[in-house]
């Protein structure tokens, strides 16, 4: 661990005991989210400790029609530090701000369609890592996430966060020294190709409330847009539906086991 890193590990730990997560509420997350139910006694202790520390570093901007009470705070916070439960909150440094919004909204964005043409499309979103590095947030999404149905907007948002460490967003995030760049692009290369043959037409599709139980494919048909989209989703696979990420793209969830940590199947 550098020196800055340690000191900024010293300044969590001060602030995670200065603003402890009171016992009803963790409770209650715990208790409310099947997500959490894998995780020993250890696991949910440090996660306890992250959550105080993401709460305490992290500014919640909620729009004017949204009520964000202390429980749903801490539910978005412990969500999001399950992706780093061993990795660690550092790797949220440039994260500082989350803006919640009551419903998915439309943006317009634009596409490389060949060499240097660009088309624009309307999208759908039920979150987005913005340019400026708030995550913003669909309050009605944050509450379908957390259920083991394959979806879940917070981690989603927190696994973009952890794959532009590096400044691209493109499902490449920085490794730890036991897995080989090689390795990961090869096995995560082939899951993407195979799950865009898989599709008729991957095309544009828009992510929400009410969408992750599609039966075909198994793995939600939005992670065929692009490679920073397929770790995305993979990674809330790995924490809502191991075993049907572990069944479909083995590789794919053996990799993200050493890259996070742990294991979500117990």
């Amino acid at each position: 661990m550098g020196f800055l890193s340690g000191m900024r590990e010293r300044r969590r730990a001060r602030a995670a005991e200065a603003h402890p997560v009171p016992d009803a509420a963790w409770d209650w997350a715990m208790g409310e989210h099947p997500i959490f139910r894998p995780l020993d006694e250890g696991e949910r202790s440090r996660l306890r400790f992250l959550s105080a520390a993401f709460l305490a570093e992290k500014d919640f901007a909620p729009a004017p029609d949204v009520e964000l009470d202390e429980r749903k705070r801490l539910s978005i916070a412990a969500q999001a530090c399950l992706p780093v439960l061993s990795i660690g909150l550092d790797a949220f440094r440039r994260w500082h701000t989350i803006i919640v919004v009551r419903d998915g909204y439309r943006v317009t964005q634009s596409r490389r369609v060949s060499g240097d043409t660009y088309e624009e499309y309307e999208d759908d979103l039920a979150g987005e890592v913005t340019s400026l590095g708030p995550v913003v947030l669909s309050y009605r999404d944050v509450e379908a996430s957390g259920w083991c149905d394959g979806y879940n907007v917070v981690i989603h948002e927190a696994a973009h966060k952890l794959d532009a460490l590096d400044g691209a967003v493109d499902g490449s995030p920085p490794l730890p020294r036991t897995i080989t760049r090689a390795e990961w692009s090869r096995s995560f290369g082939e899951a993407f190709d195979d799950l865009r043959d898989k599709l008729d037409q991957p095309g544009k599709r828009a992510r929400g409330h009410g969408r992750g139980r599609r039966s075909r494919p198994r793995i939600d048909e939005y992670a065929a847009e692009d490679p920073g989209e397929f770790f995305a989703v993979a990674c809330e696979y790995f924490f809502e539906l191991p075993a049907v990420l572990a069944s479909e793209y083995p590789a794919v969830y053996a990799l993200l086991e050493r890259y996070f940590g742990f294991s979500m199947i117990r």
